[in-house]
């Protein structure tokens, strides 16, 4: 029994120092307005509560919708999404608190907060405070990494357009010289159709795969021993279309003309539009 106790300790302390190496590349935590367990937008002002213990405890907080700075306005993914959820439970009000980054993975969950009140409110908030000791243990201190000095992909510049040439006949004959009609031309789309299985992408440092099938493609996670499922992309009628349903990344893209996936998606920090690009490798 006490080795068992040893090596639960041991593995509880691995798990902080892991969560805590992670959480510490950011700065930056955006609270959602409601949570799914309560009817209304900051109802109990538990949304708020949050946000004022996660700045309690060393990180930088708004609420979505919120004015944020800069950084965070161009790329959502410098900032971890704050979530509280709760368990079920007749005489106890339990809430925990999780954080995951702009890809879906979850960085960090706390212990379950308990509260023994009957007022929602007072329930509530006693029992997010309870949750936030664990957030408290992280000691949480903003080191500057590969995480958070991440921008977004930009699509290669295309060379300098060269110079429309211009007809010897024409000039030849006297008349004014021609121009060929490409420097006015409509920019549109290209209208790249990927094929074959296990087409590799990048974004912010992490490995995709898209993997051809009837309705468009599987978009998946690359890992060390594989590769996980991370969402669905869709062809749309319209010609070189697609629909994304892949829990942060979702959105709509197209393919441009270097192959790669341009991404159009919501920044979950500013509920603004945000373009990321899949670059293919």
């Amino acid at each position: 029994m006490k080795r068992i106790l040893i090596l639960g300790g041991f593995l509880l302390c691995v798990f902080m120092s892991s969560a805590q190496t992670n959480t510490n590349n950011y700065k930056y935590v955006v609270v959602p307005k409601g949570y799914e367990f309560l009817k209304k937008e900051d109802a109990y002002q538990l949304n708020s509560l949050t946000k004022f213990l996660f700045n309690k405890y060393g990180f930088v907080a708004f609420l979505q919708g919120e004015n944020v700075p800069s950084d965070l306005a161009e790329n959502g993914c410098k900032g971890l999404r704050a979530d509280v959820k709760k368990s079920s439970s007749l005489f106890l009000t339990k809430l925990t608190v999780s954080l995951t980054d702009c890809n879906g993975a979850v960085l960090f969950t706390s212990d379950e907060g308990q509260s023994k009140e009957k007022d929602f409110k007072t329930a509530y908030h006693e029992a997010l405070r309870n949750a936030f000791k664990s957030v408290e243990k992280l000691n949480h201190q903003y080191v500057e990494g590969e995480a958070n000095s991440v921008s977004l992909a930009k699509v290669p510049k295309q060379d300098k357009a060269v110079k429309p040439e211009v007809k010897k006949e024409a000039l030849a004959n006297g008349s004014k010289p021609v121009k060929e009609s490409t420097e006015n031309e409509e920019k549109k789309p290209s209208k790249t159709v990927m094929t074959g299985k296990d087409v590799s992408y990048s974004l912010n440092n992490i490995a995709y795969v898209f993997d051809n099938t009837a309705y468009g493609f599987e978009l998946s996670k690359k890992q060390s021993d594989g590769k996980k499922l991370v969402g669905k992309i869709y062809k749309l009628g319209k010609d070189n279309s697609y629909l994304v349903k892949a829990a942060d990344l979702s959105g709509f893209g197209y393919f441009d003309s270097y192959g790669n996936f341009i991404l159009e998606r919501i920044n979950p920090a500013t509920e603004l539009i945000i373009k990321d690009v899949l670059a293919r490798q």
